[in-house]
């Protein structure tokens, strides 16, 4: 499990015995409505999915997470990337059927695996046991599937890291250049028998615009200068 996930049931398990207010009202139906979509009133809305994409949007985890209230777009959003299976694992979103059935379609509740233990699975979840946040163990009889976050977000940086810019190869070439290191090379024995060498300096590094101006004017000013002398010696 990614440390990004870890991260996200350590914030979910801190609203565990969260419990609805009059009316149904959650602070998550509350934030979706003001926040991800504006077409109706979620307050009072079933939000167990709700309260899955409040904890990563706290998190900063939007784009690879998802934001839904409706699980089944939620599970057809995760199929879409290419990031949805049957395999149960901590830090993935598990999808319920009720009904028991293996549909996308009939989805009706969602929550997220924090442990795996043989068939058995261990999630919290929103809206369970009539109106709270709880930690539940589940057999997966009634399990559709399971969506990945890490496998979206990795997909996600991958195609980040390929639409960067590389450096232009002129530059490159450039700075290697003015980094060449000078030569050695051995010409032979001499008369007294010491092998001598012939040095190459490398190239020189480039000098500021303004230092290589200055040169010529110091070396103009060492000639007057040196005429001045002349003539006063005289």
């Amino acid at each position: 499990m990614s440390p990004e996930l870890h991260n996200m049931i350590q914030l979910l398990r801190s609203q565990l015995g969260y419990t609805e207010q009059g009316g149904g009202y959650t602070k998550f139906g509350d934030w979706y409505g003001n926040t991800v979509e504006f077409d109706s009133d979620y307050s009072a809305q079933p939000w167990c999915d709700m309260f899955l994409s409040w904890a990563a949007h706290q998190l900063g985890y939007d784009e690879w997470f998802g934001q839904f209230a409706y699980t089944v777009a939620h599970a057809e959003w995760f199929a879409s990337h290419d990031a949805f299976g049957d395999t149960p694992k901590p830090g993935a979103v598990v999808f319920f059927d009720w009904s028991g059935g293996s549909s996308v379609d009939g989805i009706d509740h969602v929550g997220m695996v924090i442990d795996v233990d043989g068939d058995t699975i261990h999630t919290i979840e929103g809206n369970v046991d009539g109106q709270y946040v709880r930690e539940k163990t589940r057999d997966q009889s009634y399990v559709v599937g399971y969506g990945y976050p890490d496998q979206v977000k990795a997909q996600m940086d991958a195609e980040s890291m390929a639409a960067a810019p590389s450096p232009a190869p002129g530059v490159s070439k450039a700075v290697h250049a003015s980094h060449l290191p000078a030569t050695h090379a051995v010409t032979g024995a001499g008369p007294s028998g010491v092998v001598a060498a012939a040095y190459t300096p490398g190239p020189e590094p480039a000098l500021p615009g303004g230092v290589a101006l200055l040169i010529p004017l110091l070396l103009a000013l060492l000639a007057v200068t040196a005429c001045l002398k002349a003539r006063l010696s005289r």
